[in-house]
This record gives structure tokens, C-alpha cells and sequence, in this order.
């Protein structure tokens, strides 16, 4: 009885600090792009690993320059793995359909991000507020 005891007591220490470590994670990115001006559902929709390549392709050359106009750089992250989360942008200033905000965390800091929709009229853009009114 004892050890059913100490296995239980276990499992439920492990789980509760596993649950809210994540959800610390989450308000962090969360967090992260209401700094921004975005608000969000609060849980992500979406996750999946990513690589930062090294050297960067044409693509992600690209890509990083999106970051640097947001005042973030992906250039110290090259060759790094890391995770993309997405959650759904609930005041996007216009009619644009669903539209995702992207943020890519390593070592669970948030380095990277875009806001986007997967719309037949789609677009990509910084995670600044101000890009979306262009």
C-alpha cells in the first residue's frame, strides 16, 4: 500500500509540474504577441518541430528579413532546432479571413514569429501590428 502510495504521489508531482510548465510556456508566447499588438486564442492550435537551417536558403533569407523588421534576428539560431506554435488571431484590423500568428521558440524562448492566413488570397507579414494595415 505504501509504495501505491509513493507511485501515486509521483505520477500526480510529475504531472501537475509538467502541466504548468507548459502553461507558463504557452502565456509566454502568448505574451510574446500581445507585445505586439495581436491578441489570440490562448491555447495554440498547432505545433511542430522546426530546423533553422545553416546557412540560411533563399527562403529563409527572406524570411529573416521579415524577422528583422519586427526587430528580431534568426542569424544566432542557425542550425538550431526548435518549435513553431500557432494560435489564431482573434483583432486582425481587416477582413482577411482566419488569420495565424507563428511564433518559433527554442530552448523555449520566442526568437521568431509572422502573422499570416492560409486563404486563397494569402499573405505573410511581420509580427508587427502596423504590417497588417498596408
Amino acid at each position: 500500500m505504501l509504495f501505491f502510495l509513493a507511485v501515486v504521489t509521483i505520477m500526480t508531482v510529475t504531472f501537475v509540474f509538467v502541466y504548468c510548465a507548459g502553461g507558463e510556456e504557452n502565456n509566454e508566447r502568448v505574451k510574446f504577441l500581445e507585445g505586439y499588438g495581436w491578441r489570440v486564442d490562448k491555447n495554440a492550435v498547432d505545433e511542430a518541430d522546426v530546423i533553422i537551417p545553416k546557412p540560411f536558403d533563399r527562403v529563409y533569407e527572406s524570411y529573416n528579413e521579415t524577422q528583422k523588421r519586427a526587430g528580431l534576428d534568426l542569424t544566432p539560431y542557425m542550425g538550431m532546432r526548435g518549435k513553431r506554435y500557432t494560435y489564431i488571431v482573434t483583432n486582425y484590423p481587416c477582413d482577411a479571413g482566419e488569420v495565424r500568428a507563428n511564433v518559433i521558440c527554442i530552448n523555449g524562448e520566442c526568437v521568431a514569429g509572422d502573422i499570416m492566413t492560409v486563404s486563397a488570397r494569402g499573405f505573410m507579414h511581420s509580427l508587427l501590428y502596423d504590417d497588417a494595415k498596408e
